[in-house]
């Protein structure tokens, strides 16, 4: 006799990408949970995503 559990997990995927004039920015969030909802993976992934801007200070070709 074998016994089956079923198991339902919750999966969010989350990609963000930037593209500027001399730099690009890649963020991949993947969480998986057996216990929290998709609006609560949601709002854990895009937190995750919430980078600063990136600043770029290099006075010798004259960018500020």
């Amino acid at each position: 006799m074998s016994e089956e559990s079923n198991s339902k997990s919750n999966h969010v995927t989350i990609v963000k990408r930037r593209t500027m004039m001399d730099a690009e920015e890649y963020v991949s969030i993947q969480l998986s949970s057996s216990e929290d909802t998709i609006g609560v993976l949601l709002k854990k992934a895009i937190s995750a995503t919430q980078t600063k801007p990136f600043v770029k200070n290099d006075k010798k070709i004259g960018v500020l």
